[in-house]
């Protein structure tokens, strides 16, 4: 199988590793996710690979952005008040590369 395109969404298997990751991080607490989608490259790692992509000469072992998933979630707690977290994972290392607490006091943006 070829490598995904930095820029392709996450496969349902890429979003199912980054719910497990997450999951494993709070075993003992509910999680309520909200959303799980790429976290896009930065400007300088893309630019590299793009410019392998248009000259022709990207194969696949060329160097690739890392695929990264933004999570945002809420943890619920014995008190029943959510807390609203973002986490990022690192799909190809399998870890959690960022967690950021935002708080009971904030709310994440519409829930679908």
């Amino acid at each position: 199988m070829a490598p995904s395109h930095p820029l392709s969404i996450l496969s349902i298997e890429e979003t199912n590793l980054a719910r497990e990751i997450v999951l494993a991080h709070h075993d003992k607490e509910v999680i309520d996710f909200r959303e799980i989608f790429l976290q896009e490259p930065t400007k300088a790692e893309l630019v590299k690979y793009l410019q392998l992509e248009h000259s022709g000469r990207l194969s696949p072992t060329s160097p690739r952005p890392a695929r990264l998933a933004k999570c945002q979630y809420d943890v619920i707690g014995s008190d029943r008040i959510p807390s609203y977290h973002e986490s990022v994972v690192d799909i190809g290392s399998k870890k959690r590369t960022k967690h950021e607490v935002i708080g009971k006091e904030h709310q994440a943006a519409l829930t679908l």
